[in-house]
C-alpha cells in the first residue's frame, strides 16, 4: 500500500538535498567526512550536545563564560564542517581550517580565564583584552561568510564600519565616530555585543530545543505527522496540496527551517502534486508557503518564539497561544486557495493505494505524540522553558523504547547529537553576529534616529509606519535565517513602532511574522528557491505565486495592530469573534486571489470580494458590517452568473 510513495520519496529526496545546499549557505556543509573525522565530530558533538544539557538542569556558569564555551564549540564544528572556498577538501578540514580551531579553543579559553580578574580591574581593558577581542571579530566574520553568507556578513561590516565612521556621514545619521578599541571593548568585553541576548538566548533555550526537535524527528513524530496528513487529506480534492499545507504545518513547527521543510517534506508532496494534475510551479509554491508558516505553528514555532519571550519579558507559552489564530489564518489561506485551485481545474484526490494505513502509523508511532503535551503541560503549570524541554527530551527517550520503531538507543543517541549540534550552527553564528549589529544601535543611537525619521516620514499615520516597517523586515530578512532577521528587525523596527503606541506585545509579532515571511518574499525568497529546484519550475514564478498563496499572512499582522483579539488580548466572546470573522474573510481573500468561486470571476467581482475579506478581517463592528454587506452581493453576483453562464450552456 505504502510502495508508491516511498518510490517517491527515494526518487526526491537526493535533488532535494543537492538543491538544499545550492541554496542554503548553511545546508552546504561537509557531510562525507573521513572516517577519523567523522568520529571526532560525533565526539565534540556528543560533549557539546551533553554541556546544555547538565547546565540546563544544574545551573550555568557566569553568563559569559557559558555564552563563550558555547560560542567556542560552534565555532569549532563550523571549522571542521564548512569549507573555506569551493574548492576546499570537503572530506576532512584543511591546515587553515585547524588553525582557526585552535585560534577558537585560545579565545574562548582566555575568554572564560580572565573572566573574573576582568571584573575584578572594575572593567578595565589590558592590551591582551584587545588583541583577543579582534580574533573574536575575525572568528566570527569569517564563519558569518561560511555559514549564513555574504547577507549578513555585509549588513555586520557596514555597522561595524558605521560605528568607526560615523563622523564622515553626513546628515543626521552622523556622529562622532569610535575608536577600534573602543568598538572592541563594547562588543567583547561588554554583555551589549557578541556575548549579549542574542546569543544568550542561542546557549539558554534554543541549543535545547533543537535536541527536542531532533530526537522528536528521530523518534517518528515526523513519520507519524506525514502519514496522518495523507489519511486525512489525501482523498480530498487536491488531495496532495492539502497533504503538503498539514504536514509542513506539523514537521515545519519542529524543524524551525523554512528551506529544509521544503527539501523534507517537499521531496515527498511535490512529486505527487505533480502528478495529480498541479503545476510544477504551483507545486513547489505551494510547499514554500506552507513550509514557512511552519515557523509560526505552535506550539514549537521553530525558535524565534524564545527569543521574543527573552526579549519583552512574557512567558513562552503566553506567546505560543497568541500565536494560535494568526496560525490557523495563515493555513486556512494557502488551504482556500489550493482548493479553489484543485475545483478549477477538476484535480481528484489521491488513490487509496498511494494512502499511508492510518491506524497502523498510529500503531507504530502514536505513543510518540504525548511528549508534545507533556512539554505543554510542564509549561502550563509555570516550569520554564529549560526544564520543560529537558524533562520532555528525557521523557521521549525513555518512552521510546515502548515499540522498536521508535526506539532510541545509544547509537541513535549519538545521531541526535550530531544532528541537533550541526543544525545549531547556523542559528548560533547568526546570533553571535547579530549582537555586534545590537551593539552598533546602542552605541550610536541610530536604531533612535531611524524610528524618529520614520515616524516623521509617516507623517504621523500609523498604517504608513506599518508599511515601512514591514518593508524594513522583509529587506533585511532576504536570505537571512529567521532567527537573525527577527533580531536586527525587531531592534530597528519596535522602537518605530513603540514610539507610534503600539504596545510591545503586538510590535513584536507584526515583526515576527514579517521576518518569517522574508523567506518567500521576492526577488530573494529561500525557500521558494529550494521549492522551484524540486518541482523543475522557474524560481520568479514559484517566488510570486507563494507570495499570492501567503497573502493571508502579509494581511493578519496588520490586523494585530488594530485588533489584539487575534493574539488572544481581550474578551472571549471578542476573541471567538475576530476569529470567526477573520476565517471567513480569509476563505474571501482566497477567491479573490484565485478569482474563482464556482466559476471564473470578473475583475469587478474579484474586487467585491476583496473589499469583503479585508473589511472581514479588520476589527470593528462597523467594518465587519460592512464586510459582511459586500460579501452578501459579492456572493448574489456569482450565483446570477452562474446561473447565466448555465443557461448559455443549454441554449
Amino acid at each position: 500500500m505504502e510502495t508508491e510513495p516511498k518510490k517517491l520519496i527515494t526518487e526526491a529526496t537526493p535533488d532535494g538535498e543537492a538543491l538544499i545546499r545550492e541554496k542554503d549557505r548553511e545546508s552546504d556543509y561537509r557531510n562525507k567526512l573521513d572516517k577519523h573525522w567523522k568520529k571526532i565530530v560525533a565526539v565534540i558533538s556528543c560533549v557539546y550536545i551533553a554541556y546544555h544539557m547538565y547546565t540546563s538542569r544544574m545551573g550555568m556558569p557566569e553568563i559569559v563564560k557559558h555564552r563563550a564555551i558555547h560560542v567556542g564549540f560552534i565555532l569549532i564544528l563550523v571549522w571542521l564542517y564548512y569549507p573555506a572556498t569551493k574548492k576546499s577538501p570537503k572530506n576532512k578540514p584543511t591546515p587553515l581550517d585547524l588553525g582557526l580551531v585552535v585560534a577558537t579553543v585560545i579565545m574562548v579559553g582566555y575568554t572564560y580565564l580572565t573572566r573574573d580578574a576582568f571584573a575584578l580591574r572594575g572593567g578595565v581593558a589590558l592590551p591582551m583584552d584587545y588583541v583577543m577581542g579582534a580574533i573574536a571579530f575575525v572568528l566570527l566574520l569569517e564563519s558569518c561568510r561560511r555559514v549564513v553568507g555574504p547577507q549578513l556578513l555585509i549588513l555586520v561590516l557596514v555597522f561595524l564600519l558605521y560605528a568607526w565612521g560615523g563622523s564622515f556621514v553626513p546628515g543626521v545619521l552622523s556622529h562622532r565616530g569610535y575608536s577600534i578599541q573602543r568598538i572592541i571593548y563594547q562588543n567583547y568585553l561588554t554583555t551589549g555585543g557578541i556575548w549579549g541576548q542574542p546569543i544568550g538566548v542561542s546557549a539558554t533555550y534554543l541549543i535545547i530545543f533543537i535536541v527536542l526537535g531532533s530526537v522528536l524527528e528521530k523518534s517518528g513524530l515526523g513519520q507519524l505527522f506525514n502519514d496522518l496528513a495523507m489519511a486525512a487529506s489525501g482523498r480530498m480534492v487536491g488531495g496532495p496540496a492539502k497533504v503538503a499545507v498539514v504536514s509542513s504545518a506539523l514537521v515545519g513547527m519542529i524543524s524551525g527551517s523554512a528551506a529544509s521543510n521544503v527539501a523534507t517534506t517537499g521531496a515527498f508532496t511535490i512529486p505527487l502534486m505533480k502528478r495529480v494534475g498541479y503545476k510544477p510551479y504551483f507545486a513547489g509554491a505551494i510547499e514554500a508557503a506552507a513550509s514557512t508558516g511552519g515557523q509560526f505553528m505552535p506550539p514549537i514555532m521553530g525558535s524565534v518564539a524564545f527569543i521574543m519571550a527573552e526579549f519583552i519579558g512574557v512567558p513562552y507559552l503566553t506567546i505560543a497561544a497568541a500565536a494560535v489564530i494568526p496560525a490557523l489564518l495563515y493555513f486556512a489561506g494557502v488551504f482556500f486557495q489550493i482548493d479553489l485551485r484543485a475545483r478549477r481545474m477538476g484535480l481528484k484526490g489521491l488513490d487509496d493505494s498511494d494512502i499511508p494505513d492510518a491506524w497502523d502509523t498510529v500503531k507504530k508511532y502514536g505513543h510518540m505524540i504525548i511528549p508534545m503535551f507533556v512539554l505543554v503541560y510542564l509549561l502550563y503549570i509555570g516550569r520554564t522553558p529549560l526544564y520543560a524541554a529537558f524533562y520532555t527530551v528525557v521523557y521521549t527517550v525513555a518512552l521510546s523504547w515502548v515499540r522498536k520503531e521508535t526506539r532510541i538507543g545509544l547509537k541513535e543517541l549519538v545521531t541526535v547529537c550530531v544532528a541537533s549540534a550541526r543544525s545549531s550552527l547556523a542559528i548560533g553564528v547568526a546570533m553571535a553576529n547579530a549582537g555586534f549589529v545590537v551593539a552598533v544601535l546602542s552605541m550610536t543611537g541610530i536604531g533612535i534616529i531611524l524610528a524618529d525619521n520614520i515616524v516623521a516620514l509617516s507623517g504621523g499615520n500609523l498604517m504608513v509606519a506599518l508599511i515601512l516597517c514591514m518593508v524594513v523586515s522583509i529587506i533585511l530578512g532576504m536570505g537571512l535565517p529567521t532567527t537573525a532577521c527577527y533580531v536586527i528587525s525587531s531592534s530597528i523596527a519596535v522602537p518605530i513602532l513603540r514610539q507610534m503606541g503600539v504596545p510591545v506585545f503586538q510590535a513584536h509579532f507584526f515583526v515576527l511574522y514579517f521576518a518569517c515571511l522574508s523567506t518567500i518574499t521576492p526577488p530573494v525568497a529561500l525557500a521558494a528557491y529550494v521549492g522551484a529546484g524540486m518541482a523543475g519550475a522557474d524560481t520568479n514564478q514559484v517566488g510570486w505565486t507563494a507570495f499570492k498563496l501567503a497573502l493571508a499572512g502579509f494581511i493578519v499582522p496588520f490586523f494585530f495592530i488594530y485588533s489584539p483579539a487575534m493574539l488572544l488580548i481581550g474578551s472571549s466572546n471578542g476573541i471567538a469573534w475576530a476569529a470567526i470573522t477573520g476565517l471567513i474573510g480569509t476563505g474571501l481573500l482566497a477567491v479573490t486571489v484565485e478569482g474563482f468561486l464556482f466559476i471564473d470571476l470578473p475583475i469587478w467581482l474579484r474586487a467585491l470580494f476583496m473589499g469583503a475579506a479585508i473589511n472581514l478581517m479588520a476589527p470593528g463592528t462597523f467594518s465587519d458590517a460592512i464586510g459582511a454587506g459586500l460579501a452578501v452581493v459579492a456572493l448574489l453576483c456569482v450565483y446570477l452568473l452562474r446561473q447565466r453562464h448555465q443557461k448559455a450552456l443549454v441554449v
